[in-house]
């Protein structure tokens, strides 16, 4: 009774430390894999490529105000065109087959 109680309290030890060193692992890649601008894909206008912290719209203009054109969450890439602007980046954004270019709130975006 205490060999099977030892053997399965063994398994369960491993396997928890096998599942915390795959989400580590993962982690790294996730991280690695956020700098956009080192693989060389982007096109040539792009200055950089981020994902938004929280959801967000893609305006038509530079204003709050502004139709939008889309609707994001933090899984979406953003392609950012343009940072003159002191509230607003002029951005691409990749739905489906079709490229939408506005602009996102500075704010909502890694610096």
């Amino acid at each position: 009774m205490k060999t099977t109680l030892t053997v399965c309290l063994l398994a369960l030890f491993a396997s928890l430390a096998a599942c915390n060193s795959e989400k580590r692992s993962t982690e790294v890649d996730g991280s690695e894999a956020t700098v956009a601008s080192e693989t060389g894909q982007l096109p040539a206008d792009v200055l950089y490529a981020t994902r938004p912290l929280i959801g967000g719209e893609v305006y038509r203009t530079a204003s709050f105000q502004a139709s939008s054109l889309l609707h994001f969450d933090t899984t979406q890439l953003i392609q950012v065109l343009d940072t003159t602007d002191a509230v607003f980046v002029k951005a691409r954004v990749h739905r489906d087959t079709a490229a939408y270019t506005g602009f996102v709130s500075k704010a909502i975006l890694p610096e």
